[in-house]
């Protein structure tokens, strides 16, 4: 998106008390989080940060509405930002930033969104880790003309956020030459939910993403199962393409509140990219990712979750998860995750997870992390 068209959204969505503010809604939420990462023959190294969301939207008039979200995150009695998760960036004690400002169009089944805002896409997504999630100056078009059926289009021009190579301002996605995304995505089969996406990024390192997604969910009485597949082609400017295969199946016991999962991925002929964000991969864990590992990688992950629901206290689920990476050398790095989450009520909840790290044969650190945040929404 040009300067021309950003600055005719700021200007809109500056507006936004002209057009009435009981016609406005308002939500978002108010975060606080800590961290402290323990890196062996190292430092224990801590942050903390409160902020959070208020985002603004506009009704609907002619089709047309305009939004904002400005997101907050300031340090409390800790700034070291050595961890794996930035809550800052470079204004290492606080920054706020007007993460979204967009105009909406919606006509027939489309909705036209321009300017700054939340996506959620495999490989260009929020990825709401930290304080400030990935946000993105874009052009996106979604249709639902078809049946059972959602059609992307995708302009991305900057980010910000958490995975962005400057966290606390916009920069470019690609130079110049951006990036552009075309996904489809089916649920038209009983069970089944099936997406296909493309990414180009001209002139990159990995130039174009091709990625296909079928996840199958089963309820059968008091149990379930499920089973997903995955396959991404990554071309590079230089060189040849890398394949990325990757499988999960789960099972669920609903009257012991116990669901089972694994999950493999493998590389062939180079690394994975897990793209603007978290990234798709079913074996990517809390930090370690199938990126991590290089070229002609392995991961497998495992792990079990309870919903504490059974036990009688609502609200509350524990689980533990292992990923094991395997280099092309036969080196190994693992995590361990420890995980819990607690909904206090239906506007509070508060998540913690303990990670075990031994990512130094791929790069990363070998270090136990601990990392809480609490939401309080509105």
């Amino acid at each position: 998106m040009n300067k021309k068209i950003m600055s005719f959204v700021l200007l809109t969505v500056a507006g936004l008390e002209a057009n009435g503010l009981d016609e406005v809604t308002v939500d978002g939420y108010i975060r606080g989080s800590y961290q402290r990462h323990d890196v062996k023959e190292d430092k224990v190294y801590k942050d903390d940060a409160i902020g959070g969301k208020l985002h603004l939207e506009t009704a609907l008039r002619d089709g047309i509405s305009l939004g904002a979200s400005l997101y907050v995150s300031s340090s409390l009695l800790n700034d070291d930002n050595r961890g794996l998760i930035a809550l800052r960036g470079e204004r290492h004690k606080s920054y706020t930033i007007l993460g979204e400002a967009y105009l909406k169009s919606e006509f027939g089944k489309n909705i036209l969104t321009l300017g700054r805002q939340e996506i959620e896409t495999p490989f260009a997504q929020i990825d709401d880790i930290g304080m400030i999630p990935n946000t993105f100056e874009a052009v996106t078009l979604l249709n639902t003309e078809m049946e059972n059926t959602t059609l992307f289009l995708g302009q991305i021009q900057k980010m910000s956020g958490v995975d962005a190579k400057v966290v606390d301002e916009f920069s470019k996605v690609n130079g110049s030459k951006n990036m552009q995304i075309l996904g489809l995505s089916y649920d038209g089969i009983s069970d089944l939910a099936f997406s296909a996406w493309y990414y180009r990024l001209s002139g990159a390192e990995v130039d174009e993403i091709s990625y296909v997604e079928a996840n199958y969910k089963k309820e059968l009485g008091t149990y379930a199962y499920g089973w997903g597949l995955q396959y991404s082609k990554q071309g590079h400017d230089v060189g040849g393409s890398t394949s990325i295969l990757g499988a999960t199946l789960s099972f669920t016991a609903n009257t012991m509140g116990l669901t089972l999962a694994t999950a493999y991925n493998e590389t062939k002929d180079g690394s994975a990219f897990s793209g603007f964000g978290g990234g798709p991969f079913f074996s990517n864990s809390e930090y370690l990712i199938l990126d991590n590992a290089g070229d002609d990688a392995k991961a497998k992950w495992m792990g079990v979750e309870l919903d504490a629901s059974v036990l009688g206290v609502n609200g509350l689920n524990v689980g533990v998860g292992k990923i094991t990476l395997e280099t092309q050398s036969n080196k190994e790095a693992t995590e361990v995750d420890f995980v819990a989450s607690y909904d206090i009520n239906k506007d509070m909840e508060i998540h913690m997870i303990y990670s075990n790290l031994k990512g130094a044969t791929v790069g990363e650190d070998d270090a136990k992390h601990l990392r809480i945040y609490a939401n309080y929404n509105f």
